[in-house]
């Protein structure tokens, strides 16, 4: 059963793309980010109330801030100009990003496994970003490395605060805090800026259903479920498990979603997921620790 909780979180957080493609095109990526994350953070305090300290509350503002108002910003700014695969293709290569904080911030020696897999992941994401039949905008790409970057910072900053805060005010606020940034940040973007973005208020019942998907499956859920998960099984298996959320976006996108993909690229595809699953195994056979350990949240 954990090991059934485990997984779920990576792969309802697999399915963000799909919808975002599907159902919010032309959406700002702020407004979906505040929809997403505030009735989420709502709904967690709800189901199980609890308040934070003051002495808390610099704490849960700041993780609420890099890890959602920052994070989710970024993903959906990326997402809403990639195909959902694409963006699958760069989540995959977070290990390589992981890599160089484990080396400049845990100043760990990589062994060759490890290198050897993150050069190949960056050539294979490249090849496939330059050789899509999509346009690709330069600022797209940026804008998903700099999502993985925050996350993983996010997650270093989370894994002390986790120390003092019990888990479920932690996520719960951080989602609400997050939320309530968003929301000044949302508006000025749909109203003020002189751009020209979706209404996020006169949706079809197809998108309150994508809507409602998002806020409870891949936000309120999944989060739960990885938390919790965190004490109840070892690092390395969080970590294997997590690739099956990019992994999920890149086969969803292939499929389901009906983008075009030569066998060439499918094929580079299948080696990236690969290559990311025999590192990770490698890894949790020899017992070191891999550059997914610092995503703990």
């Amino acid at each position: 059963m954990r090991i059934l909780i485990a997984l779920l979180g990576p792969l309802l957080w697999g399915t963000t793309y799909a919808t975002v493609s599907d159902f919010f095109t032309g959406w700002s990526p702020f407004a979906l980010a505040a929809w997403r994350a505030l009735p989420a953070g709502i709904l967690l305090l709800v189901i199980k109330p609890s308040f934070p300290k003051l002495s808390e509350l610099p704490a849960l503002i700041l993780v609420g801030f890099i890890n959602i108002t920052l994070f989710f910003s970024l993903l959906f700014e990326s997402a809403m100009q990639l195909p959902s695969a694409l963006v699958g293709v760069g989540m995959i290569t977070l290990p390589v990003i992981g890599l160089v904080v484990v080396i400049a911030v845990h100043k760990m020696k990589p062994s060759l496994v490890q290198l050897l897999s993150a050069a190949v992941l960056v050539v294979c994401a490249s090849f496939l970003f330059l050789s899509s039949n999509n346009e690709i905008h330069v600022s797209a790409v940026l804008f998903l490395v700099a999502a993985m970057s925050v996350l993983i910072g996010g997650s270093l900053v989370t894994e002390h605060v986790m120390k003092k805060i019990h888990w479920w005010k932690l996520l719960t606020w951080k989602l609400i805090f997050g939320g309530i940034i968003l929301v000044p940040i949302a508006y000025w973007h749909l109203y003020l800026s002189g751009a020209h973005y979706a209404d996020p208020f006169q949706l079809s019942w197809s998108q309150w259903g994508a809507l409602a998907w998002l806020i409870v499956g891949v936000t309120a859920v999944s989060y739960c479920a990885y938390v919790f998960s965190i004490p109840r099984i070892s690092t390395s298996e969080l970590s294997f498990f997590g690739t099956f959320n990019p992994i999920l976006a890149m086969v969803l996108g292939a499929t389901v979603m009906g983008e075009s993909f030569s066998s060439l690229q499918l094929g580079v595809m299948g080696l990236m997921i690969a290559c990311n699953l025999v590192a990770q195994l490698y890894e949790r056979r020899h017992h070191q620790r891999t550059e997914q350990t610092v995503i703990a949240y």
